[in-house]
């Protein structure tokens, strides 16, 4: 009965906690390194989130350039990807998995693109801070 009760509990809790845990569509989130910003415009009861994601400084192509973002949130983990359809190639997809910890988001990333004879895959990891 106890198991119950607490099954219960965490439930009810659940969408609460999902409410919670991120941006709404009322407000938005900014996160910013310094060669890109990457802003979060809304996120939904169960985690989708949707944005945009811009290149910044001379060394990108598309710099300047803002591209739509899609992607889910989960407490404090995130991922997201862009498709980025430009004649001037900067990398075409692109997709992010990391957590935000001490007011900074620390990601992952996979980026695909051609290098004037084939496709190439390329991976690091990268830093944002909260604007």
């Amino acid at each position: 009965m106890l198991r119950l009760i607490a099954l219960c509990l965490v439930l009810l809790g659940l969408p609460v906690a999902s409410g919670a845990q991120a941006p709404t569509s009322a407000s938005q989130t900014i996160w910013a390194n310094d060669h890109a910003r990457f802003v979060i415009q809304s996120v939904d009861r169960d985690g989708k989130l949707t944005g945009t994601y811009e290149n910044l400084g001379s060394r990108f192509s598309c710099a300047g350039l803002v591209y739509p973002v899609t992607g889910w949130i989960d407490g404090d983990r995130i991922t997201y990807s862009v498709l980025r359809r430009d004649p001037r190639n900067c990398t075409a997809a692109q997709a992010w998995t990391g957590y935000v910890r001490g007011g900074e988001l620390v990601v992952q990333f996979v980026a695909v693109f051609w290098n004037g004879t084939e496709n190439v895959i390329q991976n690091g990891t990268d830093r944002y801070g909260k604007q």
